[in-house]
């Protein structure tokens, strides 16, 4: 990565918009940033990495952190940085969180965080600061951790890998070289073995349960083995299965021998209850038959005087059934006399409704006749109306014409306004062109001047030219003579050839440019002259009463045809109005004649139907008088044939006789009933006498049934006791059974875990770093012991140059077993000899040291990216803790990181450096407030 051009704007102590040419340092070599304390050295740093990565340099200060106090509240905060990667352009810009004022209004409003990447091959820009930051990091193929230590070492950054302890280095070795997958590694390999140890224990504790919950009876053979099996399972003692499951199985034979014997004898008491229950119901069976028998003829004869007395009452009523045939016919004649005047009341009511019905249609008659007369009369008068109205087509046809008018005029108008606009655009044009013209023919003349004044200088002054190369003893190129006694002076302004020829060269271009600007000007007087000639053309035609007259043409003038114009239009907006307001009027007369026209159908549609019917109700008020009249004669003959008596008295005898009947037949039904029930209740119990006798009879003698009840309820004792003891069994074997099924299964888990838990174990031992009598090197850290190794070989090259061959890094394990190590430093001392811990450096070795270990991450960490060359290194370090030859000798060093087109950028105050380094960027402190930076190269 090599960046090209930065720009600051209302950034750190840069209050103005700065922009930086980091080209200008060229592609190779050192430069130096310098400047005063405070001035804003490290911002520029700050600036580069704020715009890759959304960080600080030294990842300190954030983003919203480096908004400018000495800005105007309306500069906008940005960085950009135009940056090349494998001869790919791009432009980052990146803006933090800031207030701002607000566009509108007052106050101030909130600028959200943004960023933009922009491709300089014409590729879709990146937006959004976190898809910023992830392309840059595929660009560069560096991330921000990376970047920051072999990119840009920020001040600070040197001493705290060389200083930092095997966790501390660790950790950064995590980020940088992307070691996590190993921790996880480890972390899953304690966390597994953690688990597999905590299920080992709870499996023992479940093994232990399991044998605990084990029943047998007082006095068993394996009774004591029994009992120590549990509480050994419990505590993870080493009870096999090879040694429980012999002791399990022959308990569990034992009880389903039990078992078995308890089952056979509640079998054998059950059919004895059996035999007895059948016996015991036989002879219950048997008593129950005497006891109904006994009821059943008690029955029967208290039911025989009950049918003697329902056969006296139905022979009682044997006669009733001629009365009850007399009866109807008298009915029957009483129904014809009420129904004689239930006759008379019908043709009553029909006469009535016949003659309300021809009353109400006479009354519909005339009220539609007179509707008749009133809907003629509309009639009359929409025809009037209509005839008023019969021109209005023929005014909307006139007035469509005069619109049509009126917009061809309105058109002309238009097109003569803008002939008139193109007129004066072209007279403009044309007094341009001459005045064009007039400043191109001065330029020409006093270019003409100037040539020939300098040819007459020139050759005024060839004898002086020719004099001033003349030696004794050198012939003239004029008169031959060898001797120059008095040779001629150049004149103190001769001009040179040069200039004269430039003069010549001025003058033909200013001839050239005479010409051009000679021939647009005609071009555009031709251009002008026929815009007026079209546009008088234009008016005449259209306003010939204002431009013609009999003395002549009216000279035509810009205002005359601009009042015209004006006039004109108004006149027509007139017109238009005028015309609106009579195509408005026009419009209503049409629609309200189109209303009327639709109203006069409908009212001819009425009347047509009205009149149909009116016609209708007096043919119906005629036949319904007609029906009247028929009715009231019927009326009469009924009234004739009435019977002497009256309604009432007809319906009292009706009645009477209904009565009688309805009693007569209550009596004759009443003894039929009671003669049916009697006979039948007597059959049923004479047959149920019948039926007993005979079962009795089938039964036999009745058994001694006390004795049998007695039986019965010992043999009920004896299987209930029976039962419990098999139900006490089976409690004790089926958990028992199910306890011995789970211990098996168990104990194949137990010992497949236990499998599974000893190798776990060790791989998690060795990975962690917690093997006993080893040192303490976990997984991770032996994968970063490899990158430590590679590292000091980078390191210890420019270390020993930079400590003429003294010392030397190398890397030593723990002090003690106790402690986790692989990634602690010491340091060779080659001047005497010895090993010591990088923390007994001086100041000035401290950092010697640093940088090349730092340098050293920086190789390594491009390796291990891919091979990625970083272009430009920014190193943010004093450099004032070295002595002049540690300082030469680390120059050295950073010169030697510059061959191959590399820039090594420098951050110091050092005298010493700002004299070898000739590439500066100065930082300067502004007295207004802010910094201001330039390039020296």
């Amino acid at each position: 990565m090599r960046p090209l051009k930065l720009t600051l704007s209302a950034f750190g102590p840069y209050a103005a918009e700065t922009v930086l040419d980091l080209a200008q340092l060229g592609r190779g070599g050192l430069y130096l940033v310098t400047g005063d304390t405070g001035a804003g050295k490290t911002t520029l740093f700050d600036a580069i990495t704020y715009a890759l990565y959304d960080h600080s340099s030294g990842g300190v200060r954030e983003g919203a952190m480096l908004r400018s106090k000495y800005a105007e509240p309306g500069t906008p905060t940005f960085v950009e940085l135009e940056f090349e990667v494998r001869g790919q352009r791009c432009t980052v810009r990146r803006n933090p969180e800031y207030l701002r004022p607000k566009a509108r209004g007052e106050g101030f409003t909130t600028e959200k965080a943004d960023a933009c990447l922009t491709y300089a091959d014409g590729r879709p820009p990146v937006t959004r600061a976190k898809d910023v930051t992830a392309a840059v990091v595929d660009i560069i193929g560096l991330d921000y951790n990376q970047f920051s230590q072999i990119a840009m070492i920020a001040q600070g950054q040197f001493t705290r890998l060389l200083n930092a302890s095997t966790e501390e280095r660790s950790k950064i070795f995590r980020k940088l070289f992307r070691t996590q997958p190993y921790q996880r590694l480890q972390e899953r390999l304690q966390a597994e073995n953690a688990a597999l140890t905590r299920q080992r224990e709870e499996q023992s504790v479940r093994i232990g349960q399991l044998l605990s919950g084990l029943s047998w009876a007082e006095g068993d053979a394996d009774e004591a083995v029994l009992d120590e099996l549990p509480p050994l399972c419990e505590a993870g003692g080493q009870a096999s299965p090879e040694g429980v499951l012999p002791l399990l199985d022959a308990l569990l034979a034992g009880q389903e021998q039990a078992l078995s014997a308890a089952t056979a004898a509640r079998a054998e008491a059950e059919a004895e209850l059996d035999k007895l229950q059948q016996t015991l119901g036989r002879a219950e069976q048997a008593e129950k038959l005497r006891l109904e028998l006994t009821a059943a003829q008690a029955r029967q004869g208290a039911l025989r005087p009950v049918l003697d007395a329902a056969e006296a009452e139905a022979a009682r009523h044997a006669g009733d059934t001629a009365a009850l045939d007399a009866l109807a016919g008298k009915l029957e004649r009483a129904k014809a006399d009420l129904a004689a005047f239930d006759g008379l009341d019908s043709l009553e009511k029909k006469l009535s409704a016949a003659r309300d019905a021809a009353a109400l249609e006479n009354a519909r008659a005339e009220k539609r006749r007179a509707a008749l007369g009133q809907l003629d009369g509309e009639l009359t008068a929409l025809e009037q109306s209509l005839a008023a109205l019969g021109g209005a087509e023929a005014e909307k046809v006139s007035l469509e014409a005069r619109a049509e008018q009126l917009t061809r005029r309105e058109t002309a108008l238009a097109q003569l306004a803008r002939s008139l606009a193109e007129g004066q655009r072209r007279g403009q044009a044309a007094r341009q062109a001459q005045e064009r013209y007039l400043l191109a023919d001065g330029a020409k003349e006093r270019a003409h001047a100037l040539r020939d004044h300098l040819e007459r200088a020139f050759l005024n002054a060839q004898a002086g030219l020719l004099a001033e190369g003349l030696t004794d003893g050198t012939p003239c190129p004029v008169c031959g003579s060898t001797h120059h006694p008095k040779r001629a002076v150049l004149p103190a302004e001769a001009p040179t050839q040069a200039r004269v020829d430039a003069a010549r060269q001025s003058a033909d271009e200013a001839d050239r440019a005479a010409q051009e600007a000679s021939a647009s000007a005609a071009k555009a007087v031709a251009a002008d002259r026929e815009a007026k000639a079209i546009l008088r053309r234009d008016a005449e035609a259209l306003l010939p009463e204002r431009f013609t007259s009999p003395e002549g043409p009216v000279k035509l003038t810009v205002s005359l045809l601009k009042t015209a114009l004006a006039e004109e239009s108004e006149a027509l907006h007139a017109a238009q109005e005028a015309l609106d307001k009579a195509q408005k009027q026009n419009a209503a007369a049409l629609a309200a004649k189109a209303r009327q026209e639709d109203e006069r159908q409908k009212k001819t549609a009425q009347r047509s139907a009205l009149e149909a019917e009116a016609r209708a109700s007096a043919e119906e008020a005629a036949r319904q008088s007609a029906a009247a009249k028929a009715l009231e004669a019927q009326c009469a003959e009924a009234r004739a044939a009435l019977p002497a008596a009256g309604r009432e008295e007809a319906r009292r005898a009706l009645a009477g006789l209904e009565n009688e009947r309805c009693a007569l037949r209550a009596g004759m039904d009443a003894a039929a009933s009671a003669l049916a029930r009697a006979r039948q209740d007597y059959a049923a119990a004479e047959a149920a006498v019948t039926a007993l006798t005979a079962q009795q009879t089938e039964a036999g003698e009745a058994a001694d049934l006390p004795a049998l009840e007695s039986q019965r309820d010992a043999l009920t004792a004896r299987r209930t006791a029976l039962a419990a003891q098999e139900k006490a069994l089976t409690a004790r074997l089926l958990p028992n059974r199910k306890a011995a099924d789970l211990y098996r299964q168990h104990a194949a888990a137990r010992a497949e875990l236990e499998r599974r838990w000893q190798w776990v174990n060790a791989l998690a031992s060795t990975a962690g770093g917690t093997l006993s009598s080893k040192q303490k090197i976990r997984l991770e850290a032996y994968i970063q012991m490899n990158y430590l190794d590679a590292i000091l070989v980078h390191a210890n090259t420019r270390l020993m140059q930079m400590t003429a061959g003294q010392y030397e890094l190398e890397r030593v394990g723990a002090e003690n077993q106790r402690s986790q190590s692989g990634l602690d430093l010491g340091v060779i001392d080659h001047y005497n000899g010895t090993r010591r811990s990088v923390k007994t450096l001086s100041g000035g070795e401290s950092f010697k040291a640093s940088l090349a270990l730092a340098l050293g991450l920086s190789d390594e960490v491009q390796s291990a990216a891919g091979g990625i060359r970083l272009d430009t290194l920014f190193l943010d370090e004093g450099f004032g803790s070295l002595d002049d030859e540690s300082l030469e000798q680390a120059i050295r060093v950073l010169a030697g990181l510059t061959e191959g087109d590399r820039l090594v950028g420098i951050i110091s105050h050092v005298a010493a450096l700002k004299e070898r380094i000739d590439k500066q960027v100065v930082v300067k402190k502004a007295r207004s407030g802010g910094s201001t930076v330039e390039v020296l190269v």
